[in-house]
This record gives C-alpha cells, structure tokens and sequence, in this order.
C-alpha cells in the first residue's frame, strides 16, 4: 500500500514516496491522508496505457481514502508515472510506479504413491534354490571326475550359474 499525504505541511502541500512497485494481476492500491481541511485532487497518469486502464481520476478527500489502480495480467515489466494534483493545478507532486515481473510460484510439493509389497514367495522355495543347486553341480561334477564326458563338466557350470542367478534375483524381490 502506497501512502499519499496532503495538508500536512502546509495547504494544499502533496508528499508522495519517489517509486512504488506494483505486480501484473494486482492493484496498485494509493492510501491517500487529508492532514487537514478537506480538498478536491486529481490523480492522472499519461503513460499508463500499457499496464493499466487506469488515466484520470478526480477524488474529494475529507480524512482518509483509498483508490485502487489495477493492473493488467499480461504486462511486461515497466515503468509509468502518477501525478497528484491540488489546489486547481497550483501544486502537482509525480511517483513512479515500477511494475515488475510477477515471481514464480513455488512448485507443490508431489505425493509418491506407496509402491505395493512384492508378493511373498514361500520360504521352503527361497531357502531350498542354493542348496538345490549346489548339490546338482557337485553331483555332476563327480560324474565328470569319474566318467570324463565335458558335457558333464558343463551341465554342472550350467547348475552353478543358474543357482547364482536365482539367488540374485530371490534377493532382488
């Protein structure tokens, strides 16, 4: 909020700050303070036309006043002036009013859904898969030892490998 003092240094006197920020999609809203008796002024804006629809306005003041400048939703960032004007044009005070690009909203936060529990495989299965076959390859392997056929020796390489792999993959789930 913009505060815009008047009367309080003398009649018809107008303080206003140097520059106000604004965002696109909001009002600029001016809090205007009478100090003293009650007086006609007149807020104008010549190079607004690009942020707002906002060009004349002429306000009684007798105590305290609001007046809302809206700004549009699609506006680049940039920068128009307001002039308050008293006592029939005899006193004129101008501020910037910078608008500035409108922040980005901070992502929310997103929900993991729960993954569902692999199912159980039976516990007679999982403890039985190595000893299974391990003793396959050293049955084989002493058929090998005694007979001297290779396609033993790699039958009994084929059972090692395939009980490695189903341990990892018994780990794995």
């Amino acid at each position: 909020m913009t505060e815009i003092h008047l009367n309080r240094r003398g009649i018809n006197a107008i303080e206003v700050p140097a520059e106000v920020e604004a965002v696109p999609g909001s009002d600029l809203v001016l809090r205007i303070v009478n100090h003293g008796s009650p007086l006609h002024i007149t807020l104008a804006s010549s190079n607004s036309s690009a942020f707002t629809g906002f060009f004349h306005e002429n306000l009684y003041v007798n105590g305290t006043e609001e007046f809302r400048i809206p700004i549009r939703e699609n506006v680049y960032p940039g920068v128009f002036n307001v002039e308050v004007i008293a006592g029939y044009g005899a006193r004129r005070a101008e501020f910037r009013v910078v608008v500035r690009e409108r922040p980005a909203p901070e992502p929310e936060p997103v929900e993991v859904p729960a993954t569902p529990a692999a199912p159980l495989v039976p516990f007679r299965w999982r403890s039985s898969i190595l000893p299974l076959t391990l003793a396959a390859a050293l049955v084989l392997y002493g058929l090998w030892f005694v007979y001297r056929v290779d396609l033993l020796n790699a039958a009994a390489f084929a059972a090692l490998l395939i009980g490695v792999i189903l341990t990892w993959l018994q780990q794995r789930s």
